[in-house]
């Protein structure tokens, strides 16, 4: 028989798994650009509103019947919501084989666990299920706050620390609460915390989410067919004085100062620093600073890698020139751009000779 507690207790979880799955189907029909991004975070979602109807002990009575199978689902989300953080904080995003790992070895643990007698073993494995979740939410919040200052899309950049806030509460809830309920029953005081906090958590995400915020998930990309000083019809009139200045410095080779900033560009343009943010990401189309920045970079890179003159240059002398710090970010930068490493580049534009 269920009491207050239970009653409020499944309604607070029943609200939130709500919310999720029609967050769900507002994603999956939502038009334009960034399909993927919001096909992770549809799958995210799903999984998150699984796992708040089963994570409760009254909720959980009530899908008994189908409690294995949806429980698959639930313990994938930690796996999903990694891939949706990837996706979206990193404009060069790929699929890699190191992606699929932890969600080849998750359903290994959870049912090791399960059916493991108490003892070593099963201990083992319900840590290691705990830590393999606690690495992944550790990286998605390296990937929200490690290139926030290099975003230049604003509500993107916004949305990165309102992640990082509810990464922090969301992963201490889940993990305090499930280690205590591992080992006692939980009083129906905190019980009543977790469903809210999960409540309130899950309200806050739809809410921003469900805004006018279609530049989130669009990948705008800058037009290669088109000069930079024909982008500047795209920029506001207003916005045309501080984009010709802008112009005037990267042709000046502004570009070329090592760790050279938003923020310290922003100064030398005249304009504050939201305002560069938005010029370059629309009248351009970079989603980052690194991007606009390597788009000059690169171009001058091939042209002193093909030039004779430079045969004998070392690579390492170019990158330092164009503003790299070291040798590592230029190649990746290089070989993104072009397909190639900076030598196979000059080796094919010099000839082996």
């Amino acid at each position: 028989m269920f009491d207050l507690a239970d009653i409020l207790e499944t309604a607070l979880r029943g609200a939130a798994a709500g919310i999720s799955f029609l967050l769900v189907l507002a994603l999956l029909i939502a038009q334009g650009d960034g399909a993927r991004v919001r096909r992770l975070g549809a799958l995210f979602t799903f999984s998150n509103g699984v796992y708040v109807l089963i994570s409760g002990e009254a909720a959980r009575d009530l899908v008994t019947p189908v409690l294995v199978p949806i429980s698959v689902i639930a313990i994938y989300g930690t796996v999903f919501f990694w891939w949706f953080a990837a996706a979206l904080f990193d404009d060069n995003f790929r699929w890699r084989w190191w992606r699929f790992a932890p969600a080849v070895i998750i359903p290994f643990l959870h049912i090791g666990h399960i059916w493991a007698p108490p003892g070593a073993v099963e201990t083992l494995l319900w840590y290691s299920h705990v830590g393999l979740n606690s690495v992944m939410f550790l990286d998605a919040l390296r990937l929200a706050l490690a290139n926030a200052s290099d975003d230049l899309v604003n509500p993107r950049r916004r949305f990165r620390f309102a992640l990082a806030v509810t990464v922090g509460v969301f992963g201490l809830i889940i993990a305090s609460a499930e280690t205590i309920e591992r080992n006692y029953l939980l009083p129906d005081t905190l019980r009543m915390v977790h469903a809210a906090a999960i409540f309130v958590l899950t309200l806050v995400f739809a809410v921003w989410l469900l805004r006018p915020r279609m530049a989130l998930f669009a990948a705008p990309a800058p037009d290669p067919e088109t000069s930079w000083a024909a982008q500047a019809q795209k920029a506001l009139p207003g916005d045309r004085p501080a984009y010709e200045r802008l112009m005037a410095l990267m042709e000046e080779g502004v570009y070329r100062q090592e760790g050279l900033t938003v923020a310290a560009l922003a100064e030398k343009v005249g304009v504050p620093e939201h305002q560069l943010r938005k010029l370059i990401n629309g009248a351009l189309g970079f989603r980052n600073f690194s991007s606009f920045l390597n788009a000059r970079r690169i171009e001058d890179a091939k042209a002193e890698l093909s030039n004779r003159d430079n045969a004998r240059k070392q690579i390492i002398q170019i990158a330092l020139d164009l503003g790299y710090g070291s040798i590592a970010p230029f190649n990746r930068a290089f070989k993104q751009a072009t397909g190639q490493t900076p030598t196979e580049y000059r080796k094919a534009a010099l000839g082996n000779g």
